[in-house]
């Protein structure tokens, strides 16, 4: 029993004041040494049995726990957490619950130094976590003012910078841009493999982890559905297709054109996919790509109902977030704003709304000059969902917090109410409205945190990086009722650094590089420029990449699109 890292044998959870488990009948060994990848749609257990593993369960949170959880040789319901966080470091889903230190360079350094590591180690350990995550702009900043994205790449380097046996990482790249979240991940696995160190990894972005992982498991409704080397699980194509799990462009490649898939022969990467497609030819007459357009605007002369005028922006500590940017955006677009982390992609949305003022410049928004009125009146005008709902939300039901806005409004109780119901339900959330919304997983209190703007109806809709702590359905979720709302007229702008999903839904995308805008476009246009991207650190989608290797048309943006294009008989 020495070889394993982790034992857990007939293992049920469930939360005080529940009445279902959370987890039930987990039988689970992981090898000293292993990198574990662990997917499935939300509400599935996965952070859950992170939990376990880590201690938390049941030394944190309260609840019944029956089974027994071995770590490290430590039964973890007799050991102390404060041995069990020498063994195990947890990356939480969500980085604000772990940081707490007044700069960067501390929160990276206050583990180590309460293992009493010596100071020349430390120095080292933190030197080297803050390089690998792209921290050392940010180094002297608190971490609670930064991005979504940087606020993680520091839970992260805090987490590296101990060293502890086994890693646990929940969703640790969900806010990390596309270069950002593969540094990461070939870091992991370089560290993993020299040091023999165990990995457990909650993860929606298979594209990005699977190449390195030893093994992958699927879970569902709290129970462990599929477990196997990664191409045996990828090779249960219906379990993952009806479970939506999102898998590699060039994995649902190979389903949509392949009749028998076994594991020998599942692509995950570009060059498996280039070889997928080996002796498939292209159809002589290609169907033409249509450009996106935007619905609402079909028919109507072209409205700007958002203008910056060479916008500047500098943080109170002096950081430059904006620099002279300029951008029109017309009445009933729907656009994607993305951009490595710290691009300035944040502080432009809350320019928008009149959370911030501009320093110079202007920024006119349905012909309102933002520094003319309050933040109050604007949101009437915009909504904004934040990047963190545990910024946004604060009222004792989920009730409640959709019931706020429409009630400052002004609104008759009977609209509110219908607005409600109305909302609720788009995002699934109907049965969680007389529970507090903090008892919540992180994808659900998003939900909520977008359902509360939702109601107060506003003609701008901004919803920064809406796939925060979801899975791929109920992100897709989100943006097909971003799309429904689009089409009924209203101006969407999506932060996000899921390219997946801006290039499905997206019709036109900023590109933001260092404060300023890099590029615009139309989502083909932008995407059939790579280098252009990678200045930001970003990556066309994974099917784009493949055409434009190829040869094929550059601006290809779906499997479905891929599929259509090619002769399978050939």
């Amino acid at each position: 029993m020495e070889e394993y890292a982790i034992i857990m044998e007939n293992v049920d959870w469930t939360y005080e004041g529940g009445t279902e488990k959370a987890i039930r009948n987990i039988n689970l060994k992981i090898k000293k040494g292993e990198i574990v990848v662990i997917t499935g749609p939300s509400g599935a257990g996965k952070s859950t049995l992170c939990y376990c593993i880590s201690g938390l369960i049941p030394h944190f949170f309260r609840g019944e726990l029956r089974g027994e959880v071995i770590v490290s040789g430590y039964n973890v319901r007799q050991t102390p957490l404060k041995v069990l966080s020498k063994e195990v470091g947890i990356c939480f889903d969500n980085p604000s619950n772990q940081l707490f230190c007044a700069t960067v360079l501390e929160e990276v350094a206050f583990g180590p130094e309460n293992i009493c590591v010596s100071r020349d180690e430390v120095i080292e350990r933190v030197r080297d976590a803050i390089k690998l995550c792209r921290l050392e702009e940010y180094k002297d900043k608190s971490p609670h003012a930064l991005s979504g994205g940087l606020k993680q790449s520091t839970a992260i380097a805090a987490i590296m910078a101990m060293r502890p046996n086994i890693f646990v990482l929940d969703e640790p790249t969900s806010n990390l841009d596309p270069e950002g979240t593969e540094l990461i991940f070939h870091r992991i696995h370089e560290l993993m493999s020299a040091q023999k160190r165990t990995t457990i990894i909650v993860e929606h972005k298979l594209e990005y982890v699977l190449p390195f992982a030893d093994r992958l498991i699927i879970m569902s409704d709290g129970e462990i559905v599929a477990n196997g080397s990664v191409r045996k699980v990828l090779a249960e194509s219906e379990l993952l297709q009806k479970l939506e799990i999102s898998v590699p462009h060039v994995t649902k490649l190979a389903y949509g054109i392949c009749k028998h898939l076994s594991e020998d022969n599942v692509p995950i990467t570009l060059e498996e996919g280039m070889k997928l497609l080996r002796g498939v030819t292209v159809r002589k007459t290609m169907p033409g790509l249509k450009e996106l357009k935007c619905h609402s605007l079909a028919g109507k002369e072209r409205k700007i109902i958002i203008k910056c005028e060479n916008v500047w922006y500098e943080y109170p500590d002096g950081t430059l977030a904006l620099k002279g940017v300029n951008l029109e955006i017309n009445e009933g677009e729907l656009i994607g704003v993305i951009g490595q982390n710290g691009s300035g992609k944040t502080t432009l949305a809350k320019l928008l709304n009149g959370l911030y003022k501009p320093t110079k410049g202007t920024v006119i928004v349905d012909g309102i000059d933002t520094r003319t009125v309050d933040v109050g009146y604007l949101a009437r005008v915009v909504g904004y969902c934040f990047q963190n709902p545990d910024d946004q939300i604060f009222a004792k039901t989920v009730r409640e917090e959709l019931e706020f806005g429409p009630r400052n409004l002004k609104l008759p109780p009977e609209e509110i109410e219908q607005r409600v119901k109305k909302y609720a339900k788009k995002l699934e959330i109907h049965n969680y409205l007389d529970v507090s919304p903090f008892t919540l997983s992180q994808g659900l209190r998003q939900r909520v945190a977008v359902a509360s703007v939702l109601t107060m109806e506003p003609k701008i809709l901004i919803i920064d990086e809406p796939t925060t702590g979801q899975d791929y359905a109920r992100s897709k979720a989100i943006m097909d009722l971003a799309k429904e709302l689009n089409k009924e007229g209203k101006t969407v702008i999506i932060i996000s650094h899921d390219m997946n999903l801006i290039a499905e839904y997206c019709d036109r995308v900023v590109v933001m590089w260092n404060g300023k805008i890099l590029i615009e476009g139309t989502t083909r246009e932008v995407f059939s420029k790579p280098q252009v991207l990678a200045q930001s650190s970003l990556k066309p989608p994974q099917i784009t990449q493949l055409a434009q290797i190829l040869g094929l048309p550059p601006d290809i943006l779906t499997v479905d699109e891929m599929i259509d294009l090619l002769d399978i008989k050939g």
